[in-house]
């Protein structure tokens, strides 16, 4: 597959649900995933696009990142030699040689943690190496412990201070139980991720608020943690999903008073006064690093989440990003402010400071109604008609990558 993968990025944008555009390069144009002709006659015939019992070495394998990565004898006959997933140094990625030309997949094969201690599989998808940044859809199960989670990477960075509230537990035939092999099978479809875990006829886990339409295909051990084995994987194109009900968990997320259209500013390498002082100029421009860049468009998730993440770097010298928001009152007084956050922040209304927010441990969607998930609310002036919100985000700190906010003129 080569050892660099296309620059492509989806961002969002506002303009209602689904809207998109994709970043190629320095250029927008609109793309489509065209697979190979391998992968379309396998899709034709329903022939495997990619099976391995690691008995024959690790030539269709590549590791990006780290070294943690072996074969080793399962002792068990049934599996023999496995692969033996591990941290050493950095992370460590596994992907498939070949995967980033799949369209949609089920991805089938068998897990086992060897040991009691702290370790996890992360099943990866959508791996998309650019020049500036490595961005990945990822869904975990957790050896010890046995639940799931979701942990998108956005630059490298784990998401899961983002979702905490979609953690499911494994139980009865999904359970882990460490020592023993579990079956399981990860279906994608576009963008969005289904994970079954022992009971092959519904999934554990539906996960569909990573955008990345296009990349490799692999796992990932925790860092740092015990060692994670694979067997028997076996890959085929799929039309759709197999399980076509509500989502896994089904929450229900309530964006009354969340704020969710936005602009954002970056990534930039270091703050902007002029930004910070001036009036809200949609048309501003900013010089930074060699580059000239301005406001654009950005939309929260579905669930009302400000995904940072998606514009600051983790890994590289971009990690400063403004994000602005328009308010309107339809008169003037104080208004209910809310913030769940797991970034670093800093706040402007109207031109007046608010301060630096230090960020918590996980940010949560149901923060304004939920006594044990407060943030911070405080009460704020707005005048009568537009109010401009400026938000200065720092990233490049582990398991950061976003916040809620919620602004309620006269509010609860």
């Amino acid at each position: 597959m080569g050892r660099a993968m296309t620059s492509v990025r989806r961002w969002g944008v506002g303009g209602g649900a689904g809207m998109a555009i994709w970043v190629v390069g320095a250029s927008i144009a609109l793309c489509a995933v065209q697979p190979s002709q391998a992968v379309a006659q396998a899709a034709r015939s329903g022939e495997a696009l990619f099976h391995d019992d690691f008995e024959s070495g690790l030539d269709r394998w590549f590791f990006p990142k780290g070294q943690g990565h072996e074969l080793v004898d399962s002792g068990d006959p049934a599996h023999g030699t496995v692969l033996s997933l591990q941290t050493q140094n950095r992370i460590v990625v596994a992907l498939i040689e070949g995967s980033e030309d799949w369209g949609n997949v089920r991805l089938e094969g068998f897990v086992q943690f060897p040991e009691d201690v702290h370790n996890y599989l992360g099943f990866v998808y959508r791996y998309d190496e650019a020049p500036d940044r490595t961005d990945f859809g990822s869904v975990y199960i957790k050896g010890n412990g046995s639940y799931i989670r979701a942990n998108p990477h956005e630059d490298m960075n784990v998401g899961r201070v983002l979702y905490d509230e979609m953690r499911t537990p494994l139980e009865g035939e999904a359970a882990i139980v460490i020592g023993e092999w579990q079956r399981f099978a990860l279906e994608v479809v576009g963008s969005e991720a289904h994970l079954y875990v022992g009971d092959m006829s519904r999934p554990q886990f539906t996960f569909p608020y990573f955008e990345g339409e296009r990349g490799a295909f692999g796992f990932k051990p925790r860092n740092p943690g015990g060692a994670v084995w694979v067997d028997d994987l076996r890959v085929t194109p799929i039309d759709g999903f197999s399980y076509t009900g509500p989502p896994i968990p089904d929450i229900a997320y309530d964006l009354e008073g969340l704020v969710t259209d936005w602009h954002s500013l970056g990534p930039l390498t270091r703050f902007h006064p002029e930004v910070e002082t001036s009036p809200f100029d949609a048309g501003l421009r900013v010089s930074d690093g060699g580059e000239s860049m301005g406001w654009e468009a950005f939309r929260a998730d579905p669930r009302g989440a400000v995904r940072t993440g998606t514009v600051t770097q983790y890994e590289g010298d971009r990690r400063v990003a403004y994000f602005h928001a328009t308010v309107m009152a339809e008169e003037a007084g104080e208004a209910a402010l809310g913030l769940s956050t797991a970034d670093d922040v800093t706040l402007w209304i109207n031109g007046r400071s608010l301060g630096f927010i230090t960020r918590s441990n996980a940010a949560w969607h149901d923060f304004r109604t939920n006594e044990d998930r407060r943030g911070v609310r405080g009460s704020v002036p707005l005048v009568e008609g537009e109010n401009h919100i400026l938000v200065r985000v720092v990233g490049g700190t582990y398991a950061t990558g976003g916040f809620f906010m919620s602004v309620e003129p006269g509010g609860r």
